[in-house]
């Protein structure tokens, strides 16, 4: 498994700072990662560092988003271990609100000799905005790898609210995605003990948040199939050769006040490792700390 957990504004949070009563606003936030994996013969764990942050100008109508991370792998016996670093850019315009416009570029670099060496990632988003109402749109990707691998992504999304009052409510989002991948030939070996054989993979996806003016909590999961899936509106990327089933997610945000708040989230996630055929499962706990300026 490879995923990159950047800590990133939700949408709701950034049509939100539309309203913000300084004309810019400056987010930065620091986060942690470790993975742990059972039912693998391969890998052992994985931890990750992200600096994330976010510039939000003219009262929201501009936000720029950049992060950079840094992740290590741990593997078992005599396999290498490994490390990559991710760089990550992205725009948002609301500049025709209740339209918005977001686009995106994801690098990965990595030492490895790997199909996903030098990887591009190439995203793009497109939405309306319903204030407090609902919102809807479409998220794609097109990820560029080494020996003319590529994938094309696209995920439409979507949600609405229920208020229970002024301050609290619930928020309830739902995703569908298609995968499509080129020349799946080459992301399995002749050692491999599973072979990809589809070009096309489907999921769909569902979640639940209750939010007050001190805290957040948010339940959601996924179900079908995955394989080099882009997430998190472009700041997740899965670029190892594993094909995903399942899975399921539990966060919470705690402000402190109006500037800095405590985040964290625990996934747990089902995959078959191309290499034995081994179904794995993997823990992952993110930890970060928010502050505007």
């Amino acid at each position: 498994m490879r995923k990159i957990v950047l800590v990133s504004l939700t949408l709701a949070g950034i049509a939100a700072a539309a309203q913000q009563k300084k004309d810019w606003t400056l987010t930065i936030a620091p986060s942690i990662t470790y993975i742990n994996y059972s039912g693998s013969k391969i890998k052992s764990w994985g931890l990750s560092g992200t600096l994330y942050g976010a510039l939000s100008l003219k009262y929201g109508t501009h936000v720029v988003e950049a992060a950079i991370g840094n992740n290590h792998l741990d593997y078992k016996n005599s396999n290498s271990n490994w490390n990559q670093n991710d760089y990550v850019i992205a725009y948002t315009n609301y500049q025709y609100f209740p339209w918005y416009g977001k686009v995106g570029f994801h690098y990965i670099a990595t030492p490895n000799t790997d199909i996903s060496e030098k990887a591009k990632i190439y995203f793009a988003d497109i939405g309306y905005i319903k204030r407090y109402a609902w919102d809807g749109g479409l998220f794609v990707s097109y990820s560029d790898y080494k020996e003319g691998v590529n994938v094309l992504q696209g995920q439409a999304h979507g949600g609405f609210y229920r208020w229970l009052d002024y301050y609290r409510g619930y928020y309830f989002g739902g995703t569908f995605t298609w995968i499509n991948v080129n020349k799946v030939s080459k992301l399995t070996t002749i050692y491999d003990a599973v072979k990809l054989t589809k070009q096309n993979y489907f999921s769909a996806g569902a979640s639940a948040t209750y939010f007050t003016p001190k805290y957040s909590i948010s339940f959601g999961g996924w179900a079908g199939e995955r394989v080099f899936a882009v997430d998190g509106g472009g700041f997740v990327v899965y670029n190892l050769r594993e094909k995903y089933k399942w899975g399921l997610n539990l966060s919470g945000t705690y402000y402190l006040n109006k500037k800095v708040s405590l985040s964290g989230i625990v996934g747990y996630e089902r995959y078959k490792e191309l290499a034995d055929g081994n179904n794995v499962g993997t823990l992952t706990t993110t930890v970060s700390v928010s502050y505007s300026f």
